[in-house]
């Protein structure tokens, strides 16, 4: 069992698969280091839940998932994070897993979203408009004394609403207990996020001078020197001249 627990490196579960008798699987989510995330129907109820399963090894004695259950908790008024329920034993692959059931949220991976866009791109503008309420969220969540620890595109949940966007955020990662190095890397992953959905480094050099004032060539010293909380980041977001994207 602890040999089969270090070999598994994803779960692969398929649409129609039973999960723990009460559930079905009705897509992939994300996925990120700790385990996956899968959009699930509860049978009873036919409720959609997102379900967070934690692979084996990482998990040991669940302390993991225990983290990760007690952080979503505490920030539970958190609009950038997912509402949690509950949490089961299931077993899969023959071994025994931990899986955290939480609200499910519509909408799409950011990685996607950003994919079926012209060259898989997005425009100044609306790259600053979807990373904003990230960074509000983020505010929020040091501001709680936790972090994010794993912020990318494909764990990042995105849905258009009129002229602004829902996002949520499916997956954390526990690096230990929080600190002021940990909310820096989330700054700086959230630059990273920018400089991806502007088109990365092939059209980095031709963004406008407001794009570059963010991702500050994604020198890790550089953001650390002009962002070093997220509420300056926030603030810089907000005074930005809007006139030099067009």
């Amino acid at each position: 069992m602890a040999q089969a627990a270090r070999r598994i490196t994803n779960f692969s579960l398929q649409p129609g698969e039973k999960l723990g008798g009460k559930y079905v699987v009705e897509d992939f989510m994300g996925g990120g280091v700790q385990g996956e995330v899968y959009k699930v129907v509860e049978k009873r109820t036919r409720i959609r839940r997102a379900a967070k399963i934690f692979y084996p090894r990482g998990n040991e004695q669940d302390r993991a998932a225990r983290s990760y259950a007690r952080k979503l908790d505490r920030l539970r008024d958190c609009p950038l994070i997912i509402q949690y329920h509950h949490a089961e034993s299931l077993e899969i692959q023959g071994l025994a897993v931990t899986c955290l059931f939480s609200d499910f949220v519509d909408g799409i991976m950011l990685s996607d979203f950003v994919a079926a866009h012209p060259g898989a791109r997005l425009q100044p503008f609306e790259a600053l408009h979807v990373i904003y309420p990230i960074v509000c969220g983020i505010e929020q969540i040091h501001a709680a004394h936790e972090y994010h620890g794993d912020l990318h595109e494909q764990n990042i949940l995105i849905r258009p609403t009129g002229i602004t966007f829902d996002i949520k955020i499916v997956d954390f990662f526990d690096h230990g207990r929080s600190s002021g190095a940990h909310r820096r890397d989330d700054i700086v992953d959230i630059t990273r996020l920018l400089h991806t959905m502007v088109g990365g480094s092939r059209y980095y050099a031709r963004q406008p001078a407001a794009i570059k004032s963010v991702c500050l060539g994604l020198r890790r010293d550089r953001v650390y020197a002009h962002f070093p909380n997220a509420t300056r980041l926030r603030k810089h977001l907000e005074q930005l001249d809007w006139r030099e994207l067009f």
